[in-house]
């Protein structure tokens, strides 16, 4: 079955048939009982109301679909299905492989945002394992533009700045940091001009951390983003669950466990560039996700437990956690 505006469809009970062009509209009779089957020809159709708002759906491609005064056409019926086609071959990985000829039809169409969240999918649930190092370039190349340039897409909102507006208030109202916004529209400063146009992400961020494969993967709205190299406890120390955001914080002082207090610069500090600590839970007080001046360290089980990155890498990724972020470490 389809799903047509969020609605399962389902048979109706009666339906009249009324030419339209040369198209075929149907509408039936709204009566508050039982559904049943309407058969035109070799054509079943289908169908729900709620309330008084019928929805229609049939298979023939000179068919077209009916929701009270929204008329889909069979063009968009065909474009539907050739995207659950897509989504069929690819995201279930029917034949273990990929169809980048498929892809690339896509992709001259202009359907960058509809083939990451494909790929996200097969990459996020390793569909396609010996794959996953091809499609992570391919998602790689498409949030370039999708996620990580100040061109518009369909992750992001474009907003006019106004009179009186500064990017911490912007940043506030779109729940995102201004950092962020800097990053994304390639601003050295934070100046802004009435009317300049900034694109803001808009999508809700989450950060998968895998232990065994040394991998922070940050996810917008549940697709893929970027994934980076770690560094986690040595003796399995880095501690496994979902985790929220305490704070945050650039150029942190370290307070080591043995009870010394090291100020950014220090030689001794090893925290690197960033901070982003983790809410206490019982049993676990002071673990977090950091730089470190130990870059060789990067995919090797040697901290105290927590997750430390390269210092590049932190700092992008600092920029995307705000504080209802929600981290999953696991395996």
């Amino acid at each position: 079955m389809m799903i047509l505006q969020g609605r399962r469809v389902i048979n109706p009970s009666f339906m009249k048939k009324i030419a339209l062009n040369k198209t075929v509209l149907f509408s039936f009779l709204l009566i508050p009982l039982h559904s049943g089957l309407f058969s035109y020809g070799n054509t079943c159709i289908y169908a729900e109301w709620e309330y008084d708002a019928p929805v229609l759906l049939a298979g023939k491609d000179d068919i077209i679909l009916f929701k009270k005064d929204i008329i889909i056409s069979s063009d968009d019926l065909k474009n539907n299905k050739k995207e659950t086609a897509l989504s069929n071959e690819h995201v279930k990985g029917k034949n273990n492989k990929l169809n980048i000829g498929i892809i690339e039809e896509y992709l001259k169409e202009g359907k960058n945002y509809e083939v990451r969240n494909y790929l996200s999918e097969i990459f996020l649930n390793k569909k396609i394992p010996e794959k996953q190092n091809e499609i992570k370039e391919l998602l790689d190349e498409l949030n370039r533009e999708l996620i990580f340039s100040s061109k518009p897409s369909e992750d992001a909102v474009m907003y006019a700045v106004q009179a009186g507006d500064t990017l911490t208030r912007i940043a506030k109202q779109f729940n995102t940091n201004y950092e962020l916004i800097m990053r994304i529209n390639k601003k050295s400063d934070a100046r802004l001009n009435i009317g300049e146009n900034l694109k803001i992400l808009k999508g809700k961020t989450k950060v998968l951390v895998s232990k065994n494969e040394f991998t922070l993967t940050v996810l917008m709205d549940d697709h893929y983003v970027k994934q980076y190299r770690i560094g986690t406890g040595k003796n399995d120390k880095t501690p496994e669950g979902v985790f929220e955001v305490k704070n945050k914080m650039a150029n942190p002082t370290w307070y080591s466990p043995q009870g010394g207090v090291y100020p950014y610069g220090d030689e001794n500090n090893i925290l690197g560039t960033r901070w982003i600590g983790f809410k206490e839970k019982e049993n676990l007080v002071g673990f977090g996700i950091h730089g470190t001046t130990l870059p060789e360290t990067i995919g090797t089980a040697s901290s105290d437990g927590c997750v430390r990155m390269k210092n590049e890498d932190v700092e992008e990724m600092y920029d995307f956690v705000t504080s209802d972020t929600e981290i999953v470490i696991q395996k």
